[in-house]
């Protein structure tokens, strides 16, 4: 009985001191620059430009970088036929795009925006207290409320 012990120690030890795998070496991840950060976070500032025309005046605007405002970049260009409405904004239904809505209690003139998911919306003077999804802004107002004037207008947005 002591010898079939001894054995199984014997076995039991040999089998234990087998010498373990080598660990793998680590995998070192290489951390990008910080302008490579920028060029896969920031879209192309080229392609995120538009031109809004209205009774011959142009504007240019920052379109986001959101699903919203990519899906708004692939239809352009296009006319809107837009609709006064509290005058401060002209709108026009029937744009449907990708949203995310959020409550706005200030928006400023220039701010371009989706409500309920297939109306654009653009602004020509402050508003607030309802749910957007942001498009866009446009950089400079100079004139804009002039552009768009009083009733209904035709609004052109292109690619720059």
């Amino acid at each position: 009985m002591l010898r079939a012990l001894t054995i199984s120690i014997l076995t039991l030890s040999l089998f234990s001191c087998e010498k373990a795998p080598a660990p793998a070496p680590a995998v070192q991840k290489e951390t990008p620059t910080e302008q490579q950060k920028e060029s896969e976070e920031t879209p192309t500032t080229e392609s995120m430009k538009v031109t809004i025309t209205a009774a011959g005046k142009a504007f240019t605007a920052t379109i986001e970088g959101s699903e919203t405002g990519k899906a708004f970049i692939q239809r352009l260009p296009m006319t809107l036929e837009m609709s006064e409405l509290n005058g401060n904004e002209k709108y026009c239904y029937g744009v449907a795009l990708p949203h995310n809505d959020s409550r706005y209690d200030r928006i400023e003139a220039g701010d371009i925006m989706l409500y309920s998911g297939d109306c654009v919306v653009l602004f020509y003077g402050p508003a607030g207290g309802y749910s957007y999804t942001r498009i866009g802004k446009i950089e400079d107002i100079t004139g804009l409320a002039d552009a768009l004037g009083r009733g209904s207008v035709s609004v052109k947005f292109e690619k720059q």
